[in-house]
């Protein structure tokens, strides 16, 4: 660990808000003085972002030192805890010179055996890597930074070295005056994408308004405690922002629409996870926004309105639980191409108990006009064509319950020239035989053993081996198939990798399995 400058004492001249990480662990220091338990020696009051770290909420026998913004979140240290050598606060440059200056003065005596190594060319590295102005990229994420400069002339010089970087992260450090940070991006034109998540700014909000901060294009602000009138704030002058990560700052739905205003036209990409909506932000109409995370939310109803520019969403962990969300969020986002939308109570409301996950799949992709990215599997037009074949033979054999008054519905028919009215019984359970499958899977020869599966027949022999053992909790590799026909007669299934349907099973017919005996 680096040893703490002399010149920087003024740095551990600790003073309320300031940040600490303790053991791993961050905390903001609430409270500096004497307290009843400990009379002759100075506490330090800390809450910690860790809530389960803390022992009170600030008060002890009784007396209320400092307040926190969770119960139980906060706990007192001794000085000498808080003055520990290993706690560390830096500025920016002490971090960039760690990271992107290494010295190679501690190689230079580096010897294998009794022949000392030639370090010819080690000065010409360190010069070059201590050229900061070179660099494009400074990832300084989690490395202890409290402020950017103590002063003016100190600020100008940082500012110097950093006039080509495109890309800083500076997440995850001890930052708590936004003002000053600002001071120090404002200057950096080249500057796209900007990451300072995981800090507390609890300072120097009083007027941001002065700075231009329109050449950021990419701004992450994920875990800040943001306040909805800091948000408001930084939209102000981050207004050309192309990508925003708001998610986990404990926003409201209503306090998002507060904002609506300060949204930058130009957005595309919006991350507003992990917050506490219970319902879909509605967005100005000017906006064409493309990608929308909303994951690890408490939203349970779809937009009352239509998105068109919406192409990527991604509902995961939400409270979604009826099954015609899928039919709606289709309607919604008449655009969108990749949905996520795992981690929802969607009950599936088909006539099957033992309902496959490939099944579901196909059920909820066929259900979207252009999704081709169905949480996080990339579908291909033949994999479509399946999951519609499949969907279409449900429906229509009143296996699912589906509104087929949804425009949906009559696209998929008119896809696949299906006139209903002109189907007779015998047609459409031939479209259906030869669209799914519904067989019997027996365990050897008991018929009590019984169980009905749903496949299609182009899956492979291998792939519907592997779905009846996992469902029966049997080695793939000991297994063996065999098809028994309506007549009674049994043959082994076997070449892995060819079609089911080139064993000529139809619906009804009964699948052995078998395990060898050695």
């Amino acid at each position: 660990m680096p040893q703490r400058k002399m010149n920087d004492r003024d740095i551990m001249n600790y003073k309320v808000g300031d940040r600490l990480k303790i053991g791993g662990y961050f905390c903001t220091i609430k409270f500096i003085g004497y307290i009843k338990p400990w009379p002759s020696i100075k506490a330090y009051g800390v809450e910690w972002d860790n809530h389960s770290r803390g022992k009170h909420s600030g008060t002890i026998d009784g007396i209320r030192y400092f307040d926190v913004h969770y119960p139980n979140s906060g706990s007192f240290l001794k000085e000498s805890r808080i003055k520990d050598p290993s706690i560390r606060r830096i500025k920016f440059y002490e971090a960039l010179s760690e990271k992107y200056g290494s010295s190679s003065s501690n190689i230079n005596n580096l010897s294998i055996g009794n022949k000392k190594i030639e370090t010819l060319g080690f000065h010409e590295l360190d010069v070059k890597n201590r050229n900061f102005k070179n660099l494009k990229k400074i990832v300084l994420r989690d490395s202890d930074i409290a402020l950017i400069s103590r002063n003016q002339n100190e600020l100008k010089c940082v500012i110097q070295e950093c006039m080509n970087v495109r890309e800083l992260d500076l997440s995850l450090n001890l930052f708590t005056n936004i003002d000053s940070l600002c001071q120090f991006i404002e200057p950096l034109k080249s500057l796209e994408t900007l990451n300072i998540s995981q800090n507390r700014f609890s300072e120097g909000w009083h007027d941001l308004k002065q700075y231009d901060l329109s050449h950021i294009k990419t701004l992450y602000v994920s875990s800040c405690d943001f306040s909805c009138e800091d948000v408001g704030k930084l939209l102000r002058i981050f207004n050309a922002l192309k990508r925003l990560d708001l998610s986990y700052n404990k926003l409201s739905s209503g306090e998002i629409q507060n904002i609506r205003a300060e949204i930058p036209r130009t957005l595309e990409e919006l991350n507003i996870s992990g917050n506490n909506l219970t319902s879909f932000p509605q967005f100005p109409v000017y906006l064409e926004l493309k990608n929308l995370n909303i994951s690890d939310n408490q939203i349970s109803e779809t937009p009352d309105i239509v998105v068109h520019s919406i192409e990527s969403l991604d509902i995961t962990d939400n409270k979604f639980k009826k099954r015609s969300v899928i039919d709606e969020l289709n309607m919604a986002f008449p655009s969108l191409k990749s949905i996520h939308l795992s981690g929802n109570d969607l009950q599936y409301n088909g006539g099957d108990l033992d309902i496959e996950e490939e099944a579901i799949f196909y059920e909820l992709l066929a259900r979207f006009d252009h999704v081709v990215v169905l949480n996080g599997s990339i579908c291909d037009k033949k994999t479509r064509r399946e999951a519609e074949m499949y969907f279409i033979s449900k429906v229509m054999n009143n296996e699912l319950n589906y509104d087929i008054s949804l425009p949906r519905w009559s696209s998929l028919l008119e896809s696949y020239d299906i006139d209903t009215s002109k189907l007779n019984m015998s047609r459409s359970r031939e479209m259906r035989q030869s669209s799914v499958l519904k067989i019997k899977v027996r365990l050897g020869n008991e018929p009590y053993s019984d169980s009905e599966y749903w496949i299609l027949p182009s899956f492979t022999v291998r792939y519907v081996k592997s779905i009846i053992c996992r469902k029966l909790k049997l080695d793939i590799l000991k297994v063996k198939l065999f098809h028994e026909n309506s007549k009674g007669m049994r043959n082994e299934i076997d070449y892995n990798f060819r079609l089911f349907s080139d064993f000529n099973v139809v619906n009804g017919d009964v699948i052995h399995v078998y395990i060898p005996s050695k």
